[in-house]
């Protein structure tokens, strides 16, 4: 008989360690999972149901993941770097911040040729069939190099490059401090600078400042300018922001939502580090059947400020400006916003910041205010989204209403000023609320299982 009782119980923590781990991947987790630490200066693009990252590394790191979530490296592009980089650039050991693109029937991966600190650099390309190493027509071929930089030649910095299409026509968008970031017109055929179109045009620049990993891509009738400001690759002392500017055109010229010429240092706050999420930049962006994501890396604070793959859903607001929420978004669950906002999915505390500085617990109140933010803070809902009026928030006053993005899982909100200021919200979990979006009541019935005798 005691064996029998001690059966059914092996049965029974069976079935709950199974339920469990269902449990465990159901909490909502600070990022991506998988080989997603060292992963520098990201690009995305997916091939034949797969998602593949290039990275920052030897000879280009490459993972790969099917949802955008869990990731596994599969590889590098070169396993010895190309031997024409080395006489070009002195010194070089490693191959910097790459870019992926598919034309012409070619995966075409444009990479950076440096040594940090100077501008004595190219950018390479290298082409492929596939991108599944599987396949038996896989095989890297390089190219040689598309643009060089020289100290005393040319005042600019041949790296970070990233392609961009104007109609059928590739473009090549590149830079790095100096003076900024600038654009130039690629064969299609060949993939190499086009011999026909040899302006370097000039798109963006901080008289020499911290501009750089530039990304641009085409939506509605804008083209919209990514760029990273300040320092990166200080761990967690990084500094690493993300701007946006926009143009009509491709070569420009490219203002900030506020007017401001991003050739004289505009540019429009996308992210910034917080809390964990130190220096967050080098953006590539993902679209894919009406929804985008930012892809980027950030130094985890909680890691020893480890370079961190991170993916976040990209939000467009009513005027076209782009807001990203928290990580926690697969390409394979429905959408990052919620589709049905009721007010008891807003009622309680949350952590609210204003551009992504130091954040203040205030409380949404049922009747409609907000406690802990002045007297005439308040909310409402409208067409689905969650509007807030708010005078003051940690001293920083914030004009109008501001018209903000609810989480689907009811984790977090954003959007943005009409003065400009990234308004968010973190959910305060209360005392007693479980973690995972499974629900107390679900968790007790799993307990249920280990019931009766042993």
């Amino acid at each position: 008989m005691f064996q029998l009782r001690r059966l059914i119980s092996v049965r029974r923590l069976a079935r709950f360690v199974s339920f469990a781990g269902a449990i465990v991947a159901a909490i909502p987790t600070s990022g991506q999972e998988g080989d997603v630490r060292r992963v520098h200066d990201p690009c995305i693009i997916k091939a034949d149901g797969w998602y593949y990252v290039f990275s920052t590394s030897g000879g280009i790191q490459i993972r790969r993941s099917r949802d955008l979530w869990h990731w596994k490296r599969v590889g590098e592009v070169f396993d010895r770097i190309p031997s024409w980089t080395k006489k070009a650039v002195p010194g070089v050991k490693s191959l910097w911040a790459p870019d992926i693109a598919y034309f012409r029937g070619w995966y075409r991966l444009y990479y950076s040729v440096s040594t940090f600190g100077k501008n004595r650099s190219c950018i390479g390309l290298a082409i492929n069939r596939t991108l599944d190493p599987s396949d038996k027509r896989y095989r890297w071929i390089d190219r040689g190099p598309v643009i060089s930089s020289r100290p005393g030649r040319d005042n600019f910095n041949a790296i970070d490059p990233n392609v961009v299409f104007d109609g059928r026509q590739p473009w090549l968008a590149f830079g790095s401090f100096w003076s900024g970031i600038k654009l130039i017109q690629l064969d299609p055929e060949t993939g190499l600078r086009s011999a026909r179109g040899r302006t370097i045009y000039s798109i963006a620049s901080r008289t020499g400042g911290a501009i750089e990993a530039p990304f641009v891509i085409k939506r509605g009738r804008f083209f919209y300018l990514f760029v990273s400001f300040d320092r990166c690759c200080r761990g967690i002392k990084s500094t690493y922001k993300i701007k946006v500017g926009r143009s009509e055109r491709i070569t420009g010229p490219y203002k900030d939502r506020a007017g401001r010429p991003m050739m004289k240092g505009g540019g429009t706050l996308v992210l910034a580090g917080y809390g964990r999420y130190r220096g967050p930049g080098h953006n590539a962006v993902l679209s894919e059947k009406g929804r985008s994501w930012l892809v980027h890396h950030f130094y985890d604070a909680q890691h020893a400020g480890v370079a961190t793959l991170q993916i976040r859903p990209l939000l467009w607001d009513s005027d076209g400006w782009p807001l990203v929420g928290d990580p926690g978004v697969s390409a394979q669950t429905g959408s990052a916003t919620s589709r049905r906002l009721d007010r008891p999915n807003v009622v309680g505390p949350w952590n609210v910041s204003i551009d992504f500085g130091e954040e203040r617990v205030v409380r949404f109140l049922a009747d409609g205010l907000i406690q802990g933010v002045g007297s005439r803070a308040t909310w409402a809902l409208r067409r689905n989204r969650l509007v807030l009026r708010l005078p003051s928030v940690t001293g920083l006053r914030v004009g109008g209403a501001v018209e903000c993005f609810f989480a689907a899982d009811g984790r977090w909100f954003v959007g943005r000023s009409s003065d400009g200021a990234v308004v968010r919200g973190r959910r305060v979990r209360q005392a007693g609320e479980h973690s995972t979006t499974l629900g107390f009541s679900r968790l007790r019935s799993t307990f249920a299982l280990l019931e009766g005798p042993w």
